[in-house]
């Protein structure tokens, strides 16, 4: 009887492990997409960076995109496209439940972090933080679905 009970109850642990996985994963998503926002705000209105902002592509509005020719400012969003770009990569590799695109990307997004908050962007730096919590409540989703020693604490 406890076999079939099991039986019953593990499928559907395992689906909800998989949708909190692909739910923290989405953050690298919703994050690039805000970034790709961002960055034509700056580029088309020339409006200082938001809070949702990279701190990385705060770097590349202020050395190319908010003074200087034409060119330099399409090469300067066409970088920050990029970075967005490689940000949605690992949120694509997370969702189909890599725990080193969770690693790395989290790193990366990290490093993004220490750069906002070195502009001083206190709001952007919060967001960030925001995000990486629910990055990391993925990654462990992520190792719940593999290791059964990683229990609902994380510890």
């Amino acid at each position: 009887m406890q076999a079939s009970t099991a039986g019953v109850h593990g499928p559907v642990r395992d689906l909800s492990k998989v949708r909190a996985m692909q739910l923290g994963a989405n953050w690298f998503l919703w994050v690039s997409i805000l970034a790709v926002i961002n960055s034509l705000i700056v580029y088309y209105f020339g409006i200082p960076s938001l809070f949702f902002g990279l701190g990385t592509t705060q770097y590349v509005d202020a050395h190319m995109v908010a003074a200087g020719p034409e060119s330099q400012r399409l090469a300067g969003l066409a970088i920050n496209l990029g970075l967005a770009g490689i940000i949605a990569s690992f949120g694509y590799l997370a969702r189909k439940g890599g725990d080193v695109a969770f690693i790395v990307g989290m790193f990366i997004y990290f490093f993004d972090t220490v750069v906002a908050l070195g502009y001083r962007d206190i709001f952007g730096f919060a967001f960030h933080l925001f995000a990486l919590f629910f990055m990391f409540k993925g990654l462990l989703a992520s190792r719940r679905r593999y290791d059964p020693s990683v229990d609902e604490t994380g510890a």
